[in-house]
């Protein structure tokens, strides 16, 4: 590739891209490194770190030949040092671009999704991040145009996406919904009587309010949060033809549509859940638990719509791509590993996991899959199904896809974890992997986290092909 003079320019907008447009981020980074390799290949950058390393040897020789009165290897010792410092200078501002595209971080936090992860100013800032992304991309257009209409179509994404303020409401000068709940469940909880029937009646008041503003108009999941993609769309047969020698098998998921008021419940409260931490974990679970029960209709009072507006109510989840994840409980067309939840299956070779470079799917971090996936899922995609991996991802299976999904293949039933797309959000914004479908802890209800390095085995990995649409949490 021909070094064009504005490559540089072009890699430091997709980097700064990466950082806003989460859900794509890998795409940007991949097209990052691309032009970048050019003039700086990876094995360039690591070859950065090892001079610097070689720096320090050559200092600590230097320094035992000056102790040994070896002036003469002294001299060739310090003249070597000289030089490759003037060499690492030189290449100082590339080093700190190598850094940003080959040592990026694999998940950022989306910023244009709702959650207190985000920090107390994130809806403020949402207005100057929109105009920055959009800018960046109108100058990617101009200067990329081998990408430019996916540049393009990133734009008017963007454009139409609305900078969320906090809402307003009459009892702006108190405090807001989230705390007085949270003040009234401590009130309970300590039997403070006087301060749990003057939060109450608040919250009755409130509520009342908000019903008399809400009366007649859409639920919340409509418009901001509903996607402008068909995800049912059906793929090729020739794609399903291919997909099958992986050993994929389309998957189509119907709506769950006794589960419409479950998802309403989740995307109305989608801005209250703070990061967990071991010490509320309890509580936070019985206090999901309690706001799922009292806000579902009876006849969806079970224990599965429990646990699942339960979870998401309570918690910070996200995806691979960065955004809030909740769940579609939409019509949904994917591409799904399909194997019995058996050891002689699971373990059995696999044409897909030979092309991500995994010798198992059992006993592997998440760090490791995630890497692999980023390694060679655009490939993967590409050249062996055809499909475009600016429109689709190769990833873990997500949760609800796994769910829904196996209610008709029989999963979560095995005393196993599987690997699921995205993350849980800890206290300091720590991320643990999210993993379930262990059937000594819920089967299909079961949803947990570990570490992202945890490499423990027992732990097996379930591909999934889906629409990136999907994992868009905001859509205006």
């Amino acid at each position: 590739m021909s070094k064009d003079p504005n490559t540089i320019k072009i890699v430091n907008l997709l980097v700064e891209v990466a950082k806003l447009d989460a859900v794509h981020r890998d795409v940007h980074l991949r097209r990052a490194r691309q032009l970048l390799s050019a003039t700086l290949d990876e094995s360039a950058y690591r070859a950065i770190g090892s001079t610097e390393k070689e720096i320090q040897d050559l200092m600590s020789r230097s320094r035992s030949a000056v102790l040994q009165r070896n002036w003469a290897q002294a001299a060739e010792l310090s003249g070597q040092i000289d030089s490759m410092r003037q060499r690492l200078a030189k290449m100082g501002k590339l080093a700190n671009i190598g850094k940003e595209v080959y040592d990026a971080e694999t998940v950022v936090f989306e910023p244009f999704s709702p959650g207190k992860h985000l920090g107390p100013n994130a809806q403020a800032s949402q207005t100057g991040q929109r105009t920055q992304a959009m800018d960046a991309l109108g100058s990617l257009i101009k200067l990329d145009a081998g990408a430019g209409a996916f540049y393009e179509k990133r734009r008017s994404y963007f454009s139409g996406l609305e900078a969320k303020s906090a809402a307003v409401s009459k009892k702006g000068a108190q405090r807001d919904r989230a705390q007085a709940e949270k003040l009234a469940m401590e009130a309970a909880e300590r039997g403070d009587t006087t301060a749990l029937q003057r939060l109450a009646k608040e919250l009755r008041d409130w509520k009342d309010s908000e019903a008399a503003m809400t009366t007649g108009s859409a639920p919340v999941t409509s418009g901001r949060y509903e996607s402008s993609i068909d995800l049912s769309a059906p793929f090729s047969p020739k794609v399903v033809e291919q997909a099958r020698e992986l050993g994929l098998v389309e998957a189509r998921t119907t709506p769950w549509a006794e589960f419409a008021k479950v998802r309403e419940v989740i995307y109305t409260h989608v801005d209250q859940p703070v990061p967990s931490n071991p010490d509320m974990e309890r509580e936070g679970v019985l206090r999901a638990r309690t706001m799922a029960q009292n806000e579902l209709p009876a006849e969806l009072d079970t224990e599965e719509s429990r646990v699942l507006a339960g979870q998401f109510i309570q918690q910070i989840f996200l995806n691979s791509g960065g955004a809030r994840y909740l769940p579609t409980l939409t019509a949904e067309t994917a591409l799904v590993e399909d194997f019995a939840e058996n050891e002689s299956a699971a373990d059995a070779p696999s044409k897909l996991l030979a092309a991500l470079g995994l010798s198992q799917r059992s006993g592997r971090s998440r760090v490791e899959i995630e890497s692999a996936l980023g390694r060679s899922g655009p490939e993967i995609l590409e050249k062996t199904l055809q499909l475009d991996p600016m429109e689709f991802r190769l990833v873990c299976i997500p949760y609800d896809l796994y769910t829904r999904f196996g209610r008709e293949r029989g999963f979560g039933k095995w005393s196993h974890w599987t690997h699921l797309d995205g993350y849980q959000v800890m206290a300091g914004n720590r991320l643990r992997a999210l993993v379930g479908g262990d059937g000594r802890f819920g089967g299909l209800n079961d949803l947990v986290s570990i570490s992202p390095s945890d490499a423990r085995d027992g732990v097996y990995a379930r591909f999934a092909v889906v629409r990136r649409a999907r994992m868009t949490l905001r859509w205006r």
